[in-house]
């Protein structure tokens, strides 16, 4: 036997041998490999837990604060009664009669309508621009008006609207109301009034100057010519016919909210509200 036929079964066993061994290694760092990759993934998995869980908290803070910044409610079984008044009042009186108004009056129609009653209450978002020192808004609302009334017939048709210089802008914050918040009044405590709805005591107040700076005023005795009773009755009919955009607002708010008293009285607070709830404590003024 030569010494290569000898050596021949200890070379193939050797080389056997380290082949194993190799894969045995492999299988080693393989496992390594796999629990480094477990453990990271268990690391990152905490570390997005402790994430959540501190944002909820953070939330749940600015809840707190959020909370702690609502409006003062002192009188709310008052108000809850008179919530729960209009309620009855918007959804089982006026909107049975607002459907059957729009029913025999058509859409075009009550758009004039609603133009001309925007148009006569001109002066209410002129004087409080000029209080509130929003004087290129006033100017706006006076070329508005004086397009309107002439080559709108009255108001009834938003002509104006076709130029740019007079595009209206967002004036529902141009009330007396909130003139005195621009002064720095407070807003004091909520109140929910009977066919007016939720309100504060600064736009309490507010409603008051409003009613001074309209047509409505002016037009009645014993400052004007005509009788108060009709200028009134006239006034509650323009109001009237926008209901429409008021009791949907109304049955959102009450579709979308746990407590809907909440929920309206939310937006007279610093809380942020879902824009389409922000009309809420508008629900009868308009």
């Amino acid at each position: 036997m030569t010494a290569e036929q000898c050596f021949s079964p200890i070379w193939k066993m050797c080389l056997c041998v380290a082949v194993a061994l190799s894969l045995v290694g492999c299988a080693a760092k393989h496992d390594k490999a796999v629990n480094s990759a477990d453990v990271q993934v268990a690391e990152t998995t905490s570390s997005v837990k402790a994430a959540s869980v501190a944002d909820s908290d953070s939330a749940f803070e600015d809840y707190d604060d959020e909370e702690s910044e609502a409006i003062a409610d002192p009188l709310e079984g008052w108000n809850r009664f008179w919530f729960g008044f209009n309620d009855v009042l918007l959804l089982k009186v006026v909107k049975p009669v607002y459907t059957g108004y729009t029913y025999v009056t058509p859409a075009p129609v009550r758009t004039g309508i609603s133009n001309a009653f925007h148009n006569i209450q001109m002066p209410i978002r002129f004087l409080n621009c000029v209080l509130q020192g929003r004087f290129g808004e006033a100017w706006i609302e006076v070329g508005r008006f004086i397009v309107n009334t002439t080559a709108g017939f009255g108001g009834v048709f938003d002509v104006a609207k076709q130029s740019k210089p007079l595009i209206p802008v967002d004036n529902r914050d141009a009330d007396f109301g909130q003139t005195l918040g621009v002064w720095g009044f407070g807003e004091g405590i909520y109140l929910v009034w009977p066919v007016v709805g939720p309100s504060t005591v600064r736009d309490t107040v507010g409603l008051a100057g409003d009613w001074a700076a309209s047509a409505s005023f002016w037009l009645s005795e014993p400052i004007g010519p005509l009788d108060f009773e009709p200028t009134l009755a006239a006034s509650l009919g323009f109001r009237f016919n926008d209901m429409g955009t008021v009791i949907s607002t109304y049955e959102s708010l009450k579709k979308s909210a746990v407590e809907p008293y909440i929920a309206a009285r939310m937006p007279m607070s610093n809380i942020a509200v879902p824009e389409s709830w922000e009309s809420a404590p508008m629900v009868m003024r308009y």
